[in-house]
């Protein structure tokens, strides 16, 4: 069986992992391992008390796609391990989900440099100081979820679009059969039924 890691920091957002840890978990090919950047336990933003498997210094056995959970604690989080592990995963190949403030952290330490790619705030990227390092804003795509190579990046409103994006990106799903389930889950049943008929 493959192995995800999904990055969960304090203050995680519950609602951008629920979908894709969903999706993985039902496609029977993944075990989920929580990552924290040291805390034994993280606290979601709706006050959900998470006990992590690992704290990312323990990740040493191989893993098949990496999951950044966005959240109130990215604009403080400065961590090398996770830049570093990130960078291994790109360069190797290996399939990176950010989403929301997880791909500012990314762009905040020069992690989309040769990726298109999507976000919260292109404003923010190219006149905040904080991000000196983000210097291709010419790949910045003006949409809810972008996938490109190896790499999936969401803006904060957009967890269904992420999630059905990390899953068709790890070839779990066609093209055809992610868009149909972003529908069913933005839509609903009813608009779900009327376009594509009964599910199943």
């Amino acid at each position: 069986m493959k192995r995800a890691l999904i990055v969960l920091t304090e203050a995680y957002a519950d609602w951008e992992l629920s979908y894709v840890a969903a999706e993985l978990s039902m496609s029977h090919s993944f075990k989920i391992d929580t990552v924290s950047l040291g805390e034994t336990t993280v606290t979601s933003i709706g006050q959900i008390k998470t006990i992590v498997d690992y704290t990312i210094d323990q990740i040493t056995e191989p893993y098949d796609a990496l999951i950044i959970i966005g959240g109130n604690s990215w604009p403080t989080i400065e961590n090398e391990q996770l830049i570093q592990l990130i960078k291994t995963s790109l360069n190797e190949g290996i399939i990176v989900g950010a989403i929301c403030g997880a791909v500012d952290f990314l762009a905040r330490n020069h992690l989309l440099t040769g990726f298109k790619h999507t976000g919260n705030d292109l404003n923010t990227w190219t006149t905040d100081e904080k991000f000196k390092q983000y210097t291709n804003s010419i790949d910045f795509i003006n949409e809810d979820s972008v996938i490109d190579q190896n790499l999936v990046t969401a803006n904060g409103s957009s967890s269904v679009d992420f999630a059905f994006n990390v899953i068709l990106a790890l070839g779990l799903i066609d093209n055809k059969e992610a868009e149909k389930n972003k529908y069913f889950y933005k839509s609903g049943f009813v608009a779900y039924k009327l376009k594509y008929g009964e599910i199943g």
